[in-house]
């Protein structure tokens, strides 16, 4: 099962090259008062905390749960539907940079601590799972603001993986942890960036979950209060 693939509609593009070629950390640089962009080799002093270069031993797999689901900007080999325990998926992380601005902040996805969270494993091929890894962590952590861990995830067929997954950091200043629906579908239906609106990313990430046959209550929640 496979999702239909979309790229964002923003000024900046969010295309394997222009996160490769660093397009993403220049246009967050050029705005006053953004967050600091960690550069290349911090970035892969990043990875190596939880993936030395050499891999860990097994296959790697990477865990999608959000905009990874329509526009995952890595290769791989095989997707799977898959879940994971002791997280789930919620829009618990301030943007005010991609899909967002200072006068109105939009939400991003994050996998919070509790319950499960149902999304898709993508299996990265062995000759460059590294490579497509530290793309990752370009688009990903370009600020810092996720905690990226080796999670254990149990897939359709009954397999269990580590997948690579970018959990929340409750310490980071941009960590939003109310949990009043109205709330975060106002700020989405406000938000927009340099990648798009927040609606977009809504919307996108909502259609892939329902063709996967995902259903996730707060996203429905959030998507009666937008229609309104």
């Amino acid at each position: 099962m496979s999702t239909t693939k979309k790229i964002n509609d923003g000024a900046i593009k969010l295309t394997r090259d222009n996160i490769t070629q660093g397009r993403l950390g220049e246009k967050i640089r050029s705005i006053s008062g953004s967050d600091k962009v960690l550069t290349k080799e911090e970035l892969v002093n990043e990875r190596r905390k939880i993936i030395p270069d050499k891999g860990i031993g097994n296959d790697l797999y990477v865990f999608a749960y959000g905009s990874l689901l329509w526009n995952p900007t890595v290769e791989y080999e095989g997707q799977f539907l898959a879940k994971i325990y002791g997280f789930h998926r919620s829009f618990c992380m301030k943007t005010y940079l991609g899909r967002g601005s200072f006068d109105n902040p939009g939400l991003m996805l994050g996998l919070d601590k509790g319950g499960s969270c149902q999304g898709m494993a993508f299996k990265l091929k062995k000759s460059n799972a590294i490579k497509n890894i530290d793309i990752l962590f370009q688009r990903e952590m370009v600020t810092g603001a996720y905690r990226p861990k080796l999670l254990k995830t149990k897939l359709a067929n009954g397999k269990i993986v580590l997948s690579l997954a970018f959990t929340v950091d409750k310490k980071h200043k941009n960590f939003f942890g109310k949990k009043d629906v109205k709330i975060k579908g106002k700020m989405i239906a406000k938000a927009n960036g340099f990648l798009g609106s927040c609606r977009e990313y809504f919307d996108n990430t909502l259609h892939s979950l329902s063709e996967l046959n995902i259903i996730d209550n707060e996203m429905r929640a959030i998507s009666r209060h937008l229609k309104k």
